[in-house]
């Protein structure tokens, strides 16, 4: 255990200790300092008046947690977790290039703003961060929001339908493809339309069992 125990600790708070012989003494300020060397680390939260006090913080060793008292009524204190102490940061993302584990709630009514960037900024690119499945930006030259599969294409669903109120009646598309494309992001049987006329200076490529429609 590294928290001081009661004895030989003064009455009402056992990180002081009481007059006594000197081997008693010096046993009790060992213990003190162990326990100070340790944040008063013990396999639950410190309990009892004489052993907590406003701002003491500890580590409970059976979650690895380390917690602060905000505040002490009694034998009871309230207690702010900082974070684990087996985990880099203690648990907690970093403000650059950050990973996270689990899922993610986000209870704001605002905005979650995403990466803007142009072609030659796109994950895979020439001097770019290598291109993965779940990639998700805003690209700026073509306006539009983009995800990766296997290949960077545009998010369903946001392809320019526009309308009064909740309406989404036009579907808009641009009338010149200049980037290359491949129908389904590869996948055989997946059919795809667009409105002419469409000018093509890149590559466009159809799997075998896919149909492309202009309009």
């Amino acid at each position: 255990m590294a928290r001081p125990g009661s004895t030989t600790s003064e009455t009402g708070n056992n990180y002081n200790t009481a007059n006594g012989t000197g081997a008693a003494v010096r046993t009790k300020l060992n213990e003190i300092f162990t326990a100070l060397r340790t944040l008063s680390s013990g396999s639950s939260d410190p309990s009892g008046a004489a052993s907590i006090a406003q701002y003491q913080p500890h580590i409970n060793t059976s979650t690895n947690l380390l917690k602060i008292a905000t505040a002490v009524s009694g034998d009871s204190a309230t207690y702010n977790t900082l974070g684990n102490i087996t985990l880099d940061n203690l648990g907690h993302v970093v403000a650059a290039t950050p990973t996270m584990t689990g899922d993610v709630t986000m209870s704001s009514t605002g905005f979650l703003k995403v990466p803007v960037g142009n072609n030659a900024q796109q994950p895979g690119a020439a001097n770019q961060p290598a291109a993965a499945a779940g990639q998700f930006r805003y690209n700026s030259d073509t306006s539009q929001f983009e995800g990766y599969t296997t290949s960077w294409g545009a998010i369903g669903g946001g392809g320019g339908a526009t309308g009064g109120g909740t309406e989404a009646i036009f579907h808009e598309n641009e009338n010149a493809m200049d980037q290359d494309y491949t129908i389904g992001n590869g996948a055989s049987n997946i059919n795809a339309g667009v409105f002419g006329p469409l000018t093509i200076n890149a590559v466009l490529t159809i799997p075998s069992g896919s149909v492309v429609s202009i309009v």
